[in-house]
């Protein structure tokens, strides 16, 4: 049944209302919360027969609202209005309505990092920044490191194959530190930055300490593209000039053993080089195999053929490999590729490319991982500054450096690197990479990465930067106190 016009009388405003006595009392305040603003739970209504109120729950057929409007009777409804809410200072915006340049970077929240502007064909340099950015070490090295005047940078060249050729230029040690400044500055950059970042004055600062990143097309007058593995050692090597510990994060010592057979002659070497080269054959189909075909050497000294191998004798918390696709062609004068394709995993082992003596050095890591493994327990991810972690000769892919084009000095190069996002309620890694295409970032699969490894003019593989997994103790996590280790 509908009473028609019940007067309510609400401060000084008088509201009629159609009341339907077949619905609760509930029906009438959240009518009234309509016109005034009160809210229902805030809303009292007196004037009933007997002082009685109507509260949520009341019949209103038996409360002689019929009899109040015969009358002319009001109701009186007390409660104050909420405020009235205002629109919010800045439009609200949804991740499927910001431009698509903008839209991976809200998902990502404070895992976004920004693409590099391209400032003339400096690809090369992009990607190189944007893969050693992504080594959490070293850019806690380069945020602590302090100039060292008293030993001329912290170290003297080096002699290592892959050093990038330095000029003399590059040992000056206000060179070396002038350009670990530049790249620290830009690494907080690219940290804290949530759109495009230039890094005009980390080009200067390479330019000037390796002039050779500087040359300019003849006839057109624009910069010319670079070969990336050039610039990578060039760096790398500066760094380690002006901040030693950079020589722990991608240092590796290879220990060679040379035999001459036809004078008996032994030979032996001790070096470090800053990456492992991955050479390419008919016979090369996976990394590993690029590997052993470096590492066994036939070497022409003076008159004499010597053949050998070398092994590794300490590993970095990073290491590098280098897939060795660019070589100097010498009927056209110039560096070509090769495009053969070399496969590579999300995990990287070692072992078997290291000595003896160094095997003993790794076998305490393992075995505590295999332990780690088969109790269901979570490795442990450390560092090669936590004395409790034991180095275990695995590692696992962290960013890649890519190649599109026919040869070193032209085509594009890109950066891929790994977001490690943990799934909030399963508590497991998200598929999740980044491709760094100079200024833009596009959001990639695990799948997307292992089909970098070449074959035709697809982006493929060219420097990939592994991290160690290192290993401790087990838990027992039966033991409530949490502390004692599995015997």
């Amino acid at each position: 049944m509908i009473v028609k016009n019940v007067q309510f009388k609400w401060g000084k405003e008088i509201y009629a209302v159609d009341v339907d006595t077949s619905l609760p009392g509930s029906h009438l305040k959240t009518q009234l919360f309509s016109l005034t603003s009160v809210p229902p739970d805030r809303i009292k209504i007196m004037g009933l027969k007997g002082g009685k109120t109507i509260n949520d729950e009341t019949d209103l057929t038996k409360c002689g609202l019929e009899e109040l409007v015969k009358k002319g009777k009001k109701l009186l409804v007390m409660g104050s209005a909420r405020e009235v809410e205002k629109a919010p200072e800045n439009e609200i915006q949804f991740v499927e309505d910001l431009p698509e340049s903008e839209q991976y970077g809200a998902e990502l929240g404070e895992r976004f990092r920004p693409g590099l502007q391209n400032l003339g064909n400096t690809c090369y340099m992009n990607s190189c920044v944007q893969c050693l950015s992504h080594v959490g070490e070293l850019v806690e090295c380069l945020e602590t490191f302090e100039e060292d005047t008293t030993n001329n940078g912290g170290g003297g060249a080096s002699t290592s194959e892959n050093d990038g050729g330095a000029p003399d230029a590059a040992a000056n040690s206000a060179g070396s530190t002038a350009l670990a400044k530049a790249a620290r500055d830009l690494f907080v950059e690219l940290k804290t930055s949530k759109s495009m970042v230039m890094p005009l004055r980390f080009l200067m600062v390479l330019r000037q300490v390796f002039p050779q990143f500087a040359g300019r097309d003849e006839r057109s007058g624009v910069w010319m593209q670079q070969d990336a593995e050039e610039c990578w050692s060039s760096i790398v090597n500066s760094l380690a000039r002006a901040c030693p510990k950079v020589k722990d994060i991608f240092g590796i010592t290879l220990e060679t053993e040379l035999k001459c057979e036809a004078t008996g002659e032994t030979r032996s070497e001790v070096d470090t080089v800053n990456y492992l080269k991955c050479n390419i054959s008919i016979d090369v189909n996976h990394l590993a195999d690029g590997f052993r075909l470096q590492l066994n050497e036939t070497r022409e000294i003076g008159n004499n053929v010597f053949e050998g191998h070398a092994k590794i004798s300490k590993l970095p918390s990073h290491l590098v490999a280098q897939i060795a696709r660019m070589y100097y062609k010498v009927d056209i004068q110039q560096k070509a590729k090769i495009l053969r394709a070399v496969t590579f995993a999300n995990t990287l082992d070692v072992y078997e490319f290291c000595s003896d003596e160094y095997k003993k050095v790794l076998d305490k890591g393992r075995k505590l991982r295999a332990k780690a493994i088969e109790m269901n327990v979570d490795e442990v991810f450390g560092d090669s500054s936590d004395p409790d972690a034991y180095i275990t000769g695995h590692y696992e892919l962290v960013s890649v450096l890519t190649h599109k084009g026919r040869s070193a000095d032209s085509g594009h190069y890109t950066a891929w690197a790994k977001n490690f996002i943990t799934d909030e309620k399963t508590k497991k890694p998200v598929d999740s990479w980044t491709l760094f295409d100079d200024e833009t970032p596009h959001a990639k699969k695990e799948e997307d990465i292992l089909a970098l490894k070449g074959g035709g003019d697809h982006h493929m593989a060219y420097m990939l930067v592994y991290r160690a997994l290192y290993a401790k103790e087990p838990i027992d996590v039966n033991d409530e106190s949490g502390a004692k280790p599995m015997e």
